[in-house]
C-alpha cells in the first residue's frame, strides 16, 4: 500500500527543490537538518488533513525567535500545499517545527556546569537567523559542507583561520553585527574569505560586499571562493594554495 499522502522522502526532496528556487535558506535548513513525518489530523467532507512534524537539532531550533519559527512553518506549509493539488482527497493543514529530544551524552551534566562557569560560550554562527549555521564540525558551527571542506583545507595549510566570527560596531547608537564566513590572519594582514554559490549561500557578491563594508573600510580585503571549487579535498587544497598566493602577493606589495 503506498504511503499517504506522499512517500516522505519524495515529498521532502521536492519541497527542498522549491525552497532552493525561492532562496529560502532558513526553511531549507529545517527540511535538510530535521527529521520529518506526516500525521493525519482530521477528516472533513472526505478530505484527509495532514500535519507535517519537523524535529530539528536543539541549536537550530533555539536560533529562531518565535516569530521566525512561525514564519518558517508558514513558508514550508505554503510551498508544501502546492504538491497536494495532485491528490484531491488530501490536504496539508499545518507544519510544526519543534526541538529534537536527543540521546543524553555521557558527561552532559559536567558540560552544563562548564557553561554556567562561562566555559565554551560562543557567539559564533548566531548573527543571521535567516541563514542558520546548522552544521557542527570540530566543535564549531558552519553553514554548509563547502565551508567545512574549505576549513579543513585551511587547517591543513596551517593558516590561522576563524570560521563565522562575530564583529560588532556601533552605528547610530545601535550594535551592528556582522559575520563573515572566514577571517584569515596571514603575516600580519587580515583577510575575509567568503564562500559563494550553493544552497546555503544565496547572497549575491554585491549583497555580501555591502554587508562587509564595515570591515573593508578598515582595510580588510575580501577573497571569494565558489562552493563548486571546494567540492573535494583536492579541489579545496588547490583553492587554498591560490588563496595563499594571493595573500603573499598582497603582503609583498605592502
Amino acid at each position: 500500500m503506498p504511503e499517504r499522502p506522499f512517500p516522505i522522502e519524495d515529498f521532502l526532496a521536492s519541497l527542498a527543490t522549491s525552497l532552493k528556487i525561492r532562496g529560502d535558506a532558513r526553511a531549507l535548513t529545517m527540511i535538510v537538518e530535521g527529521d520529518s513525518r506526516f500525521e493525519q489530523a482530521e477528516t472533513d467532507w472526505g478530505i484527509d488533513f495532514w500535519l507535517l512534524f519537523i524535529s530539528v537539532p536543539i541549536h537550530i531550533f533555539q536560533a529562531l525567535t518565535d516569530d521566525e519559527r512561525v514564519q518558517t512553518e508558514e513558508a514550508i506549509c505554503d510551498v508544501g500545499k502546492s504538491f497536494f493539488i495532485s491528490t484531491p482527497v488530501d490536504d496539508l493543514k499545518k507544519v510544526i517545527i519543534f526541538p529534537k529530544v536527543s540521546f543524553a551524552n555521557e558527561g552532559w551534566r559536567e558540560e552544563a556546569l562548564r557553561f554556567i562557569k562561562g566555559e565554551g560560550v560562543t557567539n559564533q554562527g548566531r548573527v543571521r537567523s535567516d541563514n542558520i549555521a546548522s552544521k557542527e564540525h570540530r566543535g564549531l558551527l558552519f553553514r554548509s559542507k563547502a565551508e567545512i571542506v574549505l576549513f579543513e583545507a585551511m587547517t591543513r595549510a596551517k593558516l590561522a583561520v576563524a570560521p563565522l566570527p562575530v564583529f560588532v560596531r556601533i552605528v547610530n547608537g545601535y550594535n551592528r553585527r556582522l559575520e563573515p564566513d572566514f577571517v584569515v590572519i596571514f603575516k600580519g594582514l587580515t583577510f575575509v574569505v567568503e564562500v559563494d554559490g550553493d544552497s546555503f549561500h544565496k547572497e549575491t557578491p554585491a549583497e555580501a560586499d555591502k554587508r562587509l563594508v564595515p570591515l573593508t573600510h578598515e582595510g580588510v580585503e575580501v577573497r571569494r571562493i565558489r562552493a563548486a571549487d571546494v567540492a573535494t579535498d583536492a579541489m579545496a587544497d588547490n583553492a587554498v594554495k591560490e588563496l595563499i598566493d594571493f595573500m603573499s602577493k598582497r603582503k609583498e606589495s605592502r
